[in-house]
């Protein structure tokens, strides 16, 4: 092999690793920017039964009966990541201050973007049939939930 042909494949091997080092430094920078998406709550509707409702959200965390026998049930649910520049922006800073092996740890799951996931709670109000009759997305402790277990439109 001459000379010529030696520092042409020197380039080429180098470009090969500057772009293997490049090509992954999208993914956690691209992930941040775009977020994750959560359970979808829309799905539990006024009318559907207590079964069909938890096949979608699991079992309650909390439930309570009201006076009049209205049925509270409180689900936790992954609501996702929401999208983030300044994640994304902490993730090119990252890639680019340790030449990429951010990326490679983050390529291996060293990150768990669990600790980003946004936990949101819906309440859910069912009658003496177990049907519901009212959901509270994004409920809080101290939300106030209406006597007779319906939402007001």
């Amino acid at each position: 092999m001459n000379q010529a042909n030696s520092k042409v494949l020197s380039r080429i091997t180098i470009c090969l690793l500057f772009f293997s080092i490049l090509l992954p430094h999208g993914c956690m920078a691209a992930s941040a920017l775009k977020g994750k998406k959560g359970l979808d709550v829309s799905t539990v509707k006024v009318g559907m039964s207590k079964a069909d409702a938890e096949k979608s959200l699991g079992p309650p965390v909390r439930e309570w009966v009201t006076s009049s026998g209205i049925l509270y049930c409180v689900y936790d649910y992954d609501a996702g990541v929401p999208p983030s520049g300044g994640d994304a922006a902490a993730h090119v800073f990252m890639d680019v201050a340790t030449a990429g092996v951010w990326e490679i740890f983050g390529a291996f799951g060293a990150f768990n973007d669990l600790e980003f996931r946004k936990r949101e709670q819906i309440a859910v109000s069912y009658d003496a049939h177990g049907m519901v009759i009212g959901v509270f997305d994004h409920f809080g402790d101290f939300d106030i939930l209406p006597a007779d277990g319906r939402a007001v439109k």
